[in-house]
């Protein structure tokens, strides 16, 4: 803005000093919280609203209570739900449906570990930290796949590979060679989970782990202790799988039915409701056991 014309003054005259432009004051507020305040974990100032800031969880956030698919996914039951359908269906004139009924079951039981978290939710999930991008772009958009990931099982991936084959062998095998492998279907399929227990213990990560780390605190998954219960469980189930595929093979050399029965269902179950008991048996009886150590410890002391 252009300034207004003063005539000068003569000598002697006095000239009053020009006044300061007032500045209005600002009403006593609190000064606006600077960006490292602003960081994520770093408590709310006095005075600031509690609800102005939310940070987002890192990517090993777990929430105190699963989503309700998720808890139902870690009950190691519903993992042998698509195994459970393909010995009640399995026929001569069914062996196709029971497999891809038992595909259609793994893949579910799978997107159970996951909550059902469709691809473009992974790629869009706003928490979690984010992907570092490319140079000069910043980071890109954070995505949850690698967390959702970690939930997925062994024994879960197994099946979906093995139904996945076994569909296939479905479709272009002959109706002949079909009722021959359902002859073994009992055998077949007991081998195979036999075969996936005893694999996941050779290559170190017993496939009751993945369960187990649903119960336990992420502190405990590297302990001794932890590590031991879970490659006995694992044995465990790995005994009963292979002696269930040894019954059904000897099933198909017996004449009567009703000793068949016996050896492909009546002898199977039973086995496996003691697994189950055992499942839940040992761990407990193990804490029990460190509890009492520590007791006659702290005694002694």
């Amino acid at each position: 803005m252009a300034t207004e014309w003063q005539p000068t003054p003569a000598p002697g005259d006095h000239v009053p000093a020009p006044e300061q432009p007032s500045v209005p004051q600002q009403p006593a507020a609190q000064a606006r919280p600077s960006r490292a305040s602003q960081a994520p974990g770093i408590p709310h100032q006095a005075g600031e609203r509690a609800d102005a800031y939310e940070p987002s969880p890192p990517p090993s956030y777990r929430p105190a209570e699963e989503p309700p698919a998720r808890r139902l996914a870690s009950h190691p039951v519903v993992g042998f739900i698509p195994w459970i359908l393909f010995w009640v269906i399995g026929g001569p004139s069914t062996w196709e449906t029971a497999t891809i009924a038992a595909l259609i079951a793994a893949l579910l039981v799978m997107a159970l570990s996951l909550d059902l978290q469709p691809l473009v939710a992974w790629s869009t999930a706003q928490s979690g930290s984010a992907e570092p991008g490319p140079a000069g772009a910043g980071p890109a958009r954070p995505s949850r796949f690698r967390a959702e990931a970690s939930h997925l099982k062994l024994l879960d991936v197994a099946t979906v590979v093995f139904f996945a084959a076994l569909t296939i062998a479905a479709i272009v095998t002959s109706r002949h060679d079909v009722a021959e492998l359902d002859k073994y279907s009992q055998a077949i399929s007991s081998g195979a989970l036999g075969i996936i227990a005893l694999g996941s213990i050779v290559f170190g990560h017993p496939f009751t782990v993945d369960y187990a780390k649903e119960e336990a605190p992420p502190e405990a998954w590297h302990t001794a202790t932890f590590k031991r219960i879970n490659l006995v469980l694992t044995s465990v189930w790995t005994v009963v799988f292979l002696v269930c595929g040894a019954l059904g093979l000897i099933a198909q050399t017996v004449g009567p039915k009703g000793l068949r029965d016996w050896l492909n269902w009546y002898i199977p179950i039973v086995l496996i409701f003691i697994a189950f008991r055992f499942t839940k048996w040992y761990p407990q009886q193990v804490r029990e056991q460190q509890q009492q150590s520590a007791r006659a410890a702290g005694a002694v002391r």
